[in-house]
């Protein structure tokens, strides 16, 4: 029989995915945004312009490696997602991601992630974001 110490953080670690996965369920991108594919070029000054929009506006959230562990994430309704995770990576297409970071995500309310698009207001630059964000599946 398991003991309680190693049953527990197991039971944990499966309920927050459950509850991870649920929550996205209410956050879909439309198929048309699906399906958009990068147009930006994955080139070094496009990565690193990424890097520097990540460190700016989603690093306080996501952390600085992108685990979901930044020092604003833990006040939110919702924990910010790990963006090294590869299942999550794998699941996402860059069109859905740049969706989600453009147009944010609210539950009831409260802002749970702020939407990009004003803070960054043109799209090749989002673009660039989600160059970045792919890098961290790596890290």
């Amino acid at each position: 029989m398991a003991s309680r110490a190693t049953v527990l953080p197991g039971l944990l670690l499966a309920t927050f995915a459950s509850l991870s996965a649920a929550q996205d369920e209410t956050w879909i991108a439309p198929p048309e945004e699906v399906a958009r594919p990068n147009p930006v070029p994955a080139t070094p000054p496009n990565r690193t312009k990424g890097r520097a929009l990540y460190q700016k506006h989603c690093a306080m959230c996501h952390g600085d490696k992108g685990k979901g562990d930044g020092p604003a994430g833990k006040f939110n309704a919702l924990p910010p997602h790990d963006l090294t995770d590869p299942t999550l990576q794998q699941r996402l297409t860059d069109g859905e991601i740049l969706w989600k970071l453009t147009e944010g995500r609210k539950q009831d309310e409260e802002i749970v992630m702020p939407a990009m698009r004003e803070k960054v207001p043109e799209e090749a630059d989002r673009w660039k974001l989600v160059l970045f964000v792919r890098s961290l599946v790596s890290r």
